[in-house]
């Protein structure tokens, strides 16, 4: 069977000798490591049962999802400039079909891909390690913040992370069939992955060159020939899906720019001191996001001496396993080393042709890899110690302390979870909605109402509001701009009650360069304050509600306004 092992009855604990002491411990790691994938199950569905608000990115590809009919969503004209694999938008448009356009509906997809990539991981890592190992292995996916709170967002990330996996298992059961039969069948599934994942590719390509460059220097020419059919058949489907899709969704300016501002891809000229730098600050950034390995701890954060600071998060440790896994692998098993190295090499080659982001959370589907080869690289230095000695140990606890700790805080405190993309956007929204007075009118600012317009239809808002769009980009500075509101404002003078709703932080609009207009940014401006202000100066703010991403206020401009007194509504 796939999951079998043998658990040794217990014996005395003296004098044991290796073979049985090796066995009692192999027993527990595996007990462990069921212990671990439980716990990983248990997150996910605690967190998708907590039901937290939708946030930015995630309405702004399910609206093309709700509003959109299976055909439509083929085409490139998804709204606010979104980008998904046909095959997830597909599944998730049917999850809305069948169980409505709640957040849990618009999330199952990419919760049961979370859950399917924790089962089989199983038998991936089973291939590639040992039990210790595969502890390690499961352990970082199970508990690592970014790898749970992706299985249950309403994006393709996680879904893209379980194509890798699935990509892994299907090597771990072809790759040393050359019946034909196999061969096809290794082709028909890579083939069909690629319509749920954009960046499979690069892990298919990474295993099809991998795989050939083998066999190509230990000079097999039969395997060699008989693996083009799997392969081509991958090619055949990137192709089509390509030319079909994907090629139109090319890749906008002003999305390259924002990526080339956060440091998305590789500086110019690349082979500079620039250069280097930025690949080892890249993979550094990687431990912390996807990985979530980092010890982050606040205390560390706060330390003014910079080289102390980053050695107390412990990267030498990661970086050191990560190398040493590689090593291993190039020393015993040259196909595994290429499989698992060439989608990453693969990944970096697109960054510096500025085709793919080496970004966030764009490199979710890299994290099986990387994860296989700290644990195979902790698993060695482990070994190198005797199996008596019980403090070898605490080099797994090293890299799973911070997935486990980080994980256990969000337990506790599940806002936490998801860093800045926790949203409150629908208790915002249904703050206004429970106490909203017939006659009331609500404004609701350019930066919010992508969510307006969602919640809206999910939980039937009963009243209407009054946008103001965005006009930024029309006007030259902070006067002109409160001027183009002047009819929206004139429609509320007078009124007994209004209420204000608005995104605090959200400053760029889909298209909108980085700091354009500057005169936008200024901190008097951004984020709603420059209404917000307006309406204060036009009658007496009765209540403000700051949650961490809105803000919610109502004004009665019967009333004059109330005098300065500089304290701030307390954040919800």
């Amino acid at each position: 069977m796939l999951y079998s092992f043998n658990v040794a009855k217990p014996v005395a604990d003296q004098a044991l000798p290796e073979d049985t002491l090796s066995t009692r411990q192999d027993a527990l790691l595996w007990t462990l490591v069921w212990a671990v994938l439980g716990a990983g199950v248990f997150l996910r569905l605690f967190h998708y049962f907590d039901n937290r608000s939708l946030w930015v990115d995630e309405i702004y590809l399910m609206t093309s999802v709700l509003k959109m009919g299976f055909l439509e969503l083929t085409t490139p004209a998804l709204d606010y400039q979104q980008k998904a694999p046909i095959g997830f938008l597909w599944l998730v448009k049917a999850s809305a079909l069948l169980f409505g356009i709640g957040e849990k509906s618009l999330r199952l997809v990419p919760l049961l891909a979370g859950l399917a990539s924790l089962i089989v991981f199983l038998p991936v890592a089973r291939f590639f390690l040992k039990p210790l190992g595969v502890l390690v292995a499961m352990g970082v996916l199970a508990f690592a913040p970014p790898l749970v709170y992706h299985a249950v967002e309403a994006k393709q990330y996680g879904m893209e992370m379980f194509t890798t996996i699935l990509s892994l298992y299907l090597y771990t059961v072809y790759h040393k069939r050359f019946d034909y039969r196999s061969l096809l069948m290794w082709g028909f599934w890579g083939a069909l992955i690629l319509w749920f994942s954009y960046a499979s590719i690069f892990v298919l390509v990474g295993i099809a060159g991998g795989v050939s460059l083998y066999f190509l220097i230990k000079k097999q020419w039969t395997p060699l020939l008989r693996s083009m059919i799997p392969f081509s058949l991958w090619a055949v489907s990137f192709l089509l899906n390509y030319f079909l899709f994907t090629h139109k969704h090319a890749e906008q300016e002003w999305l390259v720019a924002w990526f080339r501002v956060r440091e998305g891809f590789f500086p110019i000229p690349f082979y500079s001191l620039a250069g280097i730098k930025w690949i080892f600050q890249s993979l550094y950034r990687t431990l912390e996001y996807p990985l979530g390995v980092m010890w982050n701890a606040e205390p560390f954060n706060t330390i003014e001496n910079g080289p102390i600071r980053v050695m107390l998060k412990m990267p030498l440790f990661m970086f050191g396993f990560w190398a040493l896994g590689l090593l291993y692998f190039m020393r015993r098993n040259l196909k595994v080393f290429f499989i698992l190295l060439f989608p990453l090499l693969l990944t970096l080659a697109a960054t510096l042709l500025e085709f793919y982001p080496y970004y966030e959370r764009l490199l979710v589907f890299l994290a099986p890899l990387p994860i296989l080869l700290i644990a195979k690289g902790c698993e060695r230095f482990t070994s190198f110690f005797a199996k008596g000695a019980k403090w070898r140990y605490i080099f797994p606890l090293i890299v799973l302390f911070w997935p486990m700790w980080s994980s256990a805080k969000q337990l506790v405190n599940p806002k936490l979870f998801g860093d800045y993309k926790y949203s409150n956007y629908r208790e915002a929204l249904l703050y206004v909605h429970e106490h909203y007075q017939e006659g009331d009118i609500v404004y609701v600012y350019w930066n919010i109402e992508h969510a307006y317009h969602y919640y809206k239809k999910a939980y039937g808002l009963t009243y209407e509001m009054v946008e103001l769009t965005d006009r930024k980009h029309t006007v030259s500075n902070k006067e002109e701009y409160m001027a183009s509101y002047a009819p929206q404002f004139a429609a509320a003078q007078g009124k007994q009650r209004v209420w204000f709703i608005y995104e605090r932080f959200l400053m760029l609009n889909i298209g909108d360069y980085d700091n354009d207009p500057a005169w936008y940014h200024a901190e008097d401006v951004k984020g709603g304050q420059a209404p917000l202000q307006k309406f204060r100066s036009m009658g007496r703010e009765l209540e403000s509600h700051l949650y961490p991403n809105a803000g919610v206020s109502l004004f009665d401009l019967q009333q004059p306004p109330a005098p300065a007194s500089g304290a701030a509504a307390p954040a919800l």
